[in-house]
């Protein structure tokens, strides 16, 4: 058995993945223990980032459906102090192993409801009556749907798979909706569960922040969306404007968030919670134990100074490891700048041959970071959803009339595929740019040849094969 601490960590493709190991290692001299759940998701998307060896012990592939057998060899040969669940799929997972490795975070029956819409919604209901939370219910037929549609709190509703995440697979429905378009909705989503919702008008909001170890909600950054209509969604994300503290707004946000996220039992952890503000107050549209994402939780740290990293933050509660006194929250460097996201949308789906305007954007001085940056040889999705946008980058300026002027600039500089091209002339365009950003890739993920712990995989493998 291997006795030098070790943490786990599933499928890591993300940012965060490795923004949490390489933390991980660098402040408590932890190493990885990384599992891949989908050999496919895995050959697609772990070159986007590498994982750093050094800071690894061991990876294995294994199928969901075997976290108790996993727990159990983990546990002879692994020093394992904790699960970090750095993204809403590694949730439930995360959960199931904590527990079965005799781990204190997340019980399963708390991290449960945070995958399933309608459940969360059912016991913040029971819990706490006097939270404003929506009608909710699952349906499974057109029929269901029609029949719910005729009381009161349905008369516009909304339908979305009850595990969903993303803002995907979002149905909006107006009283006039016909049967055809309801049956079309259901139709797609094949077998999954779908939850029918009241629809809440209003301005839509999320507030980023962390539970410490007694349940205290410490609310970091809150944050209005700016939405349009496009590609037939009313809903789109093209803006995010980060809210400043002190304002009436934001402390009728924070105390709602608060009151929610208390009412769930989530202790030790991050959380990322989407509402609505209409005539009666804030609703609640979603909630997750996670830190949110676009790299958000970084930016949300980032606007209090540096002395606040949300993931340094979240891995001391994940690991038990968190001083008694709260973050250190700077509200005046909070409010100093005017911050706002600005995403693109794309119309159609498309491979990238030609980029312009980019190097124009990154010279604005109110230019922050890129969140998204569209490359050659990348591939743009109709945008539909918080997931398919082609471009995404934060501006940090000294108004919010400035950081207004700068997004339309922005907007009018970015360009993809504006000069005419054959298929082999693209071909040609992609291929100067890819084949050299491969190679470094592949070298970087693969010193030597293959990971030094390449082989814990088969072992994992070769134990499953014997039983």
């Amino acid at each position: 058995m291997d006795t030098l601490p070790t943490f786990l960590i599933q499928d890591p493709y993300h940012e965060y993945g490795n923004l949490f190991i390489e933390h991980i290692h660098r402040k408590y001299g932890y190493r990885a223990v990384v599992f891949y759940t989908d050999p496919a998701e895995r050959r697609a998307l772990e070159h986007r980032n590498p994982l750093p060896v050094r800071c690894v012990a061991a990876s294995y592939e294994v199928k969901h459906e075997d976290m108790e057998p996993f727990a159990a060899y983990l546990r002879n040969h692994h020093c394992l102090n904790a699960v970090i669940p750095f993204n809403e799929t590694s949730l439930l997972n995360a959960s199931v192993l904590s527990a079965h490795l005799g781990l204190s975070w997340g019980p399963p029956a708390i991290i449960r409801r945070f995958r399933d819409k309608f459940s969360l919604k059912e016991h913040l209901r029971a819990a706490a009556p006097a939270i404003r939370v929506n009608a909710s219910r699952i349906v499974g037929s057109t029929a269901d749907v029609l029949r719910a549609r005729r009381e009161t709190p349905y008369t516009r509703f909304i339908l979305k798979p009850n595990d969903g995440f993303g803002n995907q697979d979002i149905g909006y429905f107006e009283p006039s909706a016909s049967p055809v378009a309801i049956d079309a909705y259901l139709g797609r989503m094949g077998d999954r569960t779908i939850v029918m919702e009241e629809f809440i008008a209003g301005t839509e909001y999320f507030v980023n922040g962390q539970i410490d170890a007694v349940g205290n909600i410490h609310t970091v950054a809150l944050f209005e969306y700016v939405r349009h209509p496009a590609n037939g969604r009313h809903n789109i994300d093209v803006e995010t404007v980060r809210v400043a503290h002190g304002t009436e707004l934001f402390r009728v946000i924070a105390q709602y968030a608060a009151d929610v996220m208390r009412a769930t039992g989530l202790i030790r952890s991050p959380f990322h919670l989407e509402l609505k503000v209409d005539d009666r107050g804030p609703c609640l549209i979603e909630a997750a134990a996670r830190l949110g994402g676009n790299g958000c939780a970084v930016v949300s740290g980032e606007l209090h100074g540096p002395d606040l990293d949300m993931i340094a933050l979240a891995s001391q509660y994940y690991l038990d490891r968190a001083q008694r006194n709260g973050p250190r929250l700077d509200w005046t460097a909070y409010n100093g700048s005017a911050v706002r996201y600005v995403h693109g949308i794309a119309t159609r789906r498309e491979c990238i041959y030609h980029t312009q305007g980019l190097a124009e954007v990154e010279a604005l001085p109110e230019f922050w970071r890129w969140v998204k940056k569209p490359e050659i040889g990348g591939q743009v999705e109709r945008t539909v959803d918080c997931l398919s946008m082609p471009w995404s980058l934060i501006l940090k300026a000294s108004s919010e009339a400035g950081a207004e002027a700068a997004a339309r600039e922005v907007r009018r500089l970015i360009r993809w595929n504006c000069i005419a091209a054959g298929p082999l002339s693209r071909g040609a365009m992609m291929l100067k740019v890819r084949i050299p950003r491969g190679l470094t890739r592949i070298r970087r993920t693969l010193p030597g040849g293959l990971p030094r712990f390449a082989s814990r995989t088969s072992k994992w493998a070769d134990a499953q094969n014997k039983r």
